[in-house]
């Protein structure tokens, strides 16, 4: 049987480490770790995800599963309907707290939890079987971690590890009877739960989320269905367990309790162990023994047989062993993963496979233990300091000297660019105008160089996204790019940037040498009167709706306001690495800088890269001096709060540079002085973090930070509560931006004369109707939507992934929609004393665009040579483009990405 192990990141800017390990017959994946941007890496790599079986967590953190949530939904959407999660204590908390966004009722999806009481016994139970593997797991500890005496938790969980399917099964039967009485109580409260109660109303939440998961399993008859190609797969004539599945998904989550310090959580080791492959059947042998060809399947079944043949005159019967007639088996292959954060978890790795009788086998060259078990790729993924210490250095080298080593590390890994696609993009537009259209950050040269650790096994590789080999038949690793993974044109054309590798043709450089030409001619005459907020930035980080393609990341904007600091609208996955790779060694800065987030709504495209921007703000050395408001909906606010419980984000943190909850609907425009008590707009929470007063007197506080006249929230209409945001400064401009939405009359009332509207633009025109059933706008209509609120430059964004690389160009002003909202002309410029503009400057948004308010005009010009460049490379990437412009339209055929 053939497998492989790939590697779709590693330890770059915007990525972190993961192995993909696949089965070719039947066709199978496992995926180890999937942090932010694995998602899109997929995408950027063409590769499927359907044939998943299980995702393996090393860590309950965002470096390893902060890109979880998305990788769940786009493996539903191409169909997957059957996978496990696999991860430490705390697993089944984080993907329960994902239910306000994540709902995908064609999937069964199955959460188990390793035990943190490592089975250092000579025959450990699996952490997860099937036909293809068998994985093994234990904890690897940091030096300071104190075995607690009262784990309750990890008691349950332990116990759900070792214990015999009928008695675990009886277990969560009678959990679940005892929690369904609970639940009819009037008094009753979730977040009061524990222990294994707890774990059950967490079960049930995941139950909410993805309701096949309530389809009851096969009996014990069928256990070979599970083995087979459609493994798990639900059966139409299942019938569903009697499960309460009504349960109000509002209420917070029984607290997790950590068992370990929140600044040095384990991690967990997996040993993947293959299967035994049989050794190859000799006809000639079988033949000479008198074996009938019907008695042959009798052997390779490992059952001897009884022959009759003929000695001399004689007719005997002799005894046909399996051995007479098959090779010896090949040893199973084994592939091994380790997560060692920092130094100070050598020493428990170490020592696991030291005193296990069973991991020591692994971890050895002795010829009784290596033809038992060929140990072929380890996968090292090494935090800071960890593979120049001597004492791992060491470790490695206790494995055969047939094992390849595969090391991430940041220190001597490259920092290449993950998302070659929109890299290339950004570089070809980077020759039109360089400030406008920066490249990204990225490095060739690692900081320092493997040949420099000493004594290293001889079988070292630096793990590389384009990293593939064959682990059974075994194979060294290859660097060459897989056959289906578009063709990197950024990295050659970044060192080396001739018009011929950046495949500009002389029309483009025409047309880019037109532009400029205007662009300086313009630049020649001075306004006359100063623009308000020239110098404020507007840097869209994120401009893809729902899913993130190879060209776009999904929704974020940073305003940078000079000398006072920055405001982040939305915060899809993968922003804090769109920051990272925009401003490099600066990161830090920004993020100390960064004053304020504001998320429009709950649907994941908007919101799931805002706990990493948390996290690496709580890591910052020194820490940032002022505070950062984070304003949003109740539910993202609950959320981050459960999510908080197993990593430290700052969010309940009171001290001067924690997070502060402001809630979006404390900021309305109309100031009504209460939250709405009925209906949708209704608050969803009565937490003391939600009252009406704290949030308004934050919100102050807030403007008062940043130069502000107000910052006010705005009611929109989209599939679940939305809000627009208005910011006026003191200075003369704002910004508006419209969060997700249907074409609404609130926007322009609530953002009268803005200097800049920021609107989504989902769908080209000529889509209204599709448009209007997912509550999205048109070009058109968010053009429309601008010119009646007196908005002086429009900035379009949030594009559908039926336009992979240009979005629908917009129309002139002679084509846009007649049905004109109407709206009280009186004020409409919102300032008083400002000039009415006829018609505003209309932009098209770009990841990695780098503007000011002062040079929306510049963009509005360049949009004629950016749709040729864009053109003369449509045909180079034609087909994956298409298969991506598919898989969106599949998506909309579907539901949101939510």
């Amino acid at each position: 049987m053939s497998w492989t192990a790939s590697i779709p990141t590693t330890a770059t800017t915007d990525t972190e480490p993961s192995v993909v390990l696949s089965f070719e017959n039947p066709s199978a994946k496992y995926i180890f770790n999937v942090a932010e941007n694995s998602n899109r890496a997929f995408t950027q790599k063409k590769a499927h995800r359907r044939k998943t079986r299980a995702f393996f967590l090393t860590q309950v953190a965002a470096e390893r599963a902060g890109g979880l949530s998305g990788m769940l939904m786009s493996s539903a959407d191409q169909g997957l309907s059957n996978v496990d999660i696999v991860g430490p204590p705390g697993i089944l908390h984080e993907v329960a707290s994902m239910r306000f966004y994540i709902y995908r009722n064609s999937m069964h999806v199955d959460v188990k939890e390793t035990s943190l009481s490592p089975d250092l016994s000579a025959d450990p139970p699996t952490t997860y079987q099937d036909k293809n593997i068998s994985v093994y797991s234990f904890p690897v500890f940091h030096s300071s971690h104190q075995v607690s005496e009262a784990m309750p938790l990890e008691q349950a969980v332990r116990e759900q590890i070792t214990e015999s399917g009928a008695t675990k099964r009886k277990r969560e039967d009678d959990s679940l009877s005892q929690l369904e009485e609970l639940m009819e109580e009037e008094t009753f409260i979730p977040s009061k739960l524990s222990g294994e109660l707890a774990q059950e109303w967490r079960r049930k939440m995941v139950k909410t989320m993805f309701p096949a998961s309530a389809v009851a399993p096969p009996s014990p008859k069928k256990t070979k269905e599970i083995h087979s190609r459609k493994r798990r797969r639900v059966s139409k004539d299942a019938k569903p367990v009697e499960i309460v599945v009504d349960v109000d998904e509002s209420k917070p989550l029984p607290a997790f309790e950590l068992t370990w310090s929140v600044h040095a959580p384990p991690t967990m080791a997996y040993v993947v162990v293959g299967p035994v492959v049989r050794g190859k059947f000799d006809v000639e042998k079988s033949l000479a023994l008198g074996v009938p060809v019907n008695r042959r399947s009798w052997l390779t079944d490992g059952k001897s047989i009884v022959v009759k043949v003929k000695e001399g005159d004689e007719v005997v019967e002799r005894v046909v062993k399996p051995e007479d007639c098959i090779g010896p088996s090949e040893p199973p292959a084994v592939a091994i993963i380790l997560d060692v954060p920092s130094p100070e978890y050598i020493p428990s790795l170490v020592s696991s496979f030291q005193t296990s009788p069973f991991y020591a086998k692994f971890h050895s060259s002795i010829p009784e233990d290596m033809a038992k078990y060929a140990v072929r790729p380890v996968f090292h993924l090494c935090g800071a300091g960890v593979l120049e210490d001597p004492r791992y250095v060491e470790f490695m080298n206790g494995f055969p000297a047939t094992t390849q080593h595969i090391i991430s590390s940041r220190e001597y890994g490259r920092d290449t660019i993950t998302f070659t696609t929109a890299s290339f993009n950004q570089l070809r537009l980077h020759q039109l105008d360089a400030q406008m259209f920066p490249i990204p950050h990225f490095s060739l040269k690692p900081l320092r160089s493997l040949s420099t650790v000493h004594d290293l096994p001889a079988k070292s590789y630096l793990m590389e996204p384009s990293l593939h080999m064959n682990v059974r038949p075994a194979g060294e690793p290859d660097y060459g790019r897989l056959p289906a993974e578009r063709k990197d044109h950024f990295h050659p054309a970044a060192t080396n940037p001739t018009a011929e590798l950046l495949m500009l043709s002389p029309t483009v450089l025409g047309k880019f040498a037109e532009v400029k030409a205007k662009v300086a001619e313009m630049q020649l005459v001075p306004p006359t009167t100063p623009t308000p907020g020239a110098n404020v930035a507007v840097i869209p980080l994120g401009t893809a709706s729902a899913v993130p393609t190879s060209s776009r990341n999904v929704s974020a904007t940073l305003i940078r306001i000079p000398n006072r600091g920055s405001i982040l609208l939305d915060a899809g996955e993968g922003t804090f690495g769109q920051l990272a790779r925009h401003f490099g060694p600066e990161i830090d800065d920004i993020l100390r800088d960064l004053r304020c987030i504001f998320v429009s709504h709950i649907h994941g495209d908007h919101h799931m890269g805002v706990a990493k921007i948390l996290l690496k703000r709580r890591q910052l050395n020194p820490q940032p001096m002022n505070p950062l408001y984070l304003v949003s909906v109740h539910k993202l606010h609950l959320y981050l709060r459960e999510l908080s419980q197993i990593e430290d984000l700052g969010v309940t943190d009171p001290g001067p540079n924690g997070v502060i909850t402001v809630i979006s609907d404390a900021l309305h425009y109309k100031k009504s002085g209460e939250y709405v008590s009925h209906g949708m707009w209704a608050i969803e929470g009565a937490e003391p973090w939600t009252d009406y007063e704290r949030s308004t007197a934050a919100g102050m506080r807030l403007c008062v930070a940043l130069g502000l006249h107000s910052f006010t929230t705005i009611d929109v209409f989209h599939q679940v509560k939305c809000y627009g945001v208005c910011m006026k400064s003191q200075d003369g401009w704002s910004i508006v931006f419209s969060g997700d939405t249907l074409p609404t009359s609130s926007l322009i009332r609530g953002g009268r004369g803005a200097t800049l509207l920021i609107h989504e633009a989902t769908m080209g025109d000529g889509e209204e109707e599709m448009a209007q059933c997912k509550a999205h706008t048109t070009v058109g209509q968010a053009i429309d939507i601008g010119r009646k609120m007196g908005a002086e430059n429009i900035l379009l964004t949030h594009f559908s992934a039926r336009y992979p690389r240009l979005p629908p160009k917009p129309a002139s002003p002679k084509e846009q929609d007649p049905n004109a909202i109407e709206v009280d002309p009186e004020n409409i410029n919102g300032w008083p004393g400002k000039p009415p503009r006829r018609e505003p400057v209309v932009g098209l948004a770009f990841d990695h665009l780098s503007l000011t308010l002062g040079t929306m005009g510049r963009l509005g010009m360049y949009l004629p040579a950016i749709q040729q460049a864009f053109a003369d490379t449509a045909a180079e990437d034609e087909e994956a483009d298409e298969e991506e412009a598919r898989a969106a339209r599949a998506i909309d055929g579907l539901h949101h990405h939510h």
